[in-house]
């Protein structure tokens, strides 16, 4: 084959390569560099991740508390948590435990805390907990959006997470999504170069 003819012929896998490489690059920089530096002396370059995470860390944390608090989320699964069972415990290790031995010391009332006594008190003390139930744990509730920082606390948090395992993840979650890109990017670059040669022929 004519040299020329390679030469133009290879030129779709040329641009294929190069659209392949750069959006392999691309992907790259989303987290590389970690730290900024210098790039000949004069530009200053730094992964988007890297660059961004106090703002990514930000909105995410106000998206987060505006999901979680404004829609009242937790409250609606704190309300929901059935905790009949752990005041039925917590009430027969009160009077029986605690309460019962206490009157059974006491001149006169000690002498009708029998074990029937004990059972009324258990049943009544039940009865009366779980009716106020509801309205307990609606005031829990509450009382946790009003002093739970979420924002702060996630905000904290994603600052603080390590970009190596926050790169790790990125990649193993989305990496068929990266490979895609990079082929369409292979693709574009071996249409264009394929319009060259036609271009060139013609011309």
């Amino acid at each position: 084959m004519d040299p020329k003819n390679f030469v133009i012929f290879s030129i779709p896998f040329i641009t294929a390569f190069i659209g392949w490489l750069t959006n392999w690059v691309a992907i790259k920089m989303l987290f590389r560099p970690q730290k900024p530096i210098k790039i000949l002396g004069i530009f200053r370059w730094q992964g988007l991740i890297p660059k961004r995470q106090p703002a990514l860390a930000k909105q995410a944390a106000e998206i987060i508390e505006r999901e979680l608090i404004s829609n009242h989320k937790i409250r609606d699964v704190i309300t929901k948590v059935d905790v009949g069972p752990q005041l039925k415990v917590a009430i027969s290790t009160l009077i029986r435990d605690r309460l019962a031995p206490r009157l059974q010391t006491l001149p006169l009332v000690g002498n009708f805390i029998n074990e029937s006594a004990v059972e009324s008190l258990e049943t009544m003390a039940h009865e009366e907990i779980v009716t106020e139930a509801p309205k307990l744990m609606e005031k829990i509730a509450e009382n946790f959006e009003n002093q739970f920082d979420v924002r702060s606390m996630i905000e904290e948090r994603i600052q603080a997470f390590e970009l190596d395992k926050l790169e790790a993840i990125v990649m193993e979650v989305a990496r068929k999504e990266f490979k895609t890109i990079e082929y369409i990017g292979a693709a574009l670059g071996f249409l264009v170069g394929c319009a060259q040669v036609i271009l060139l022929q013609v011309l």
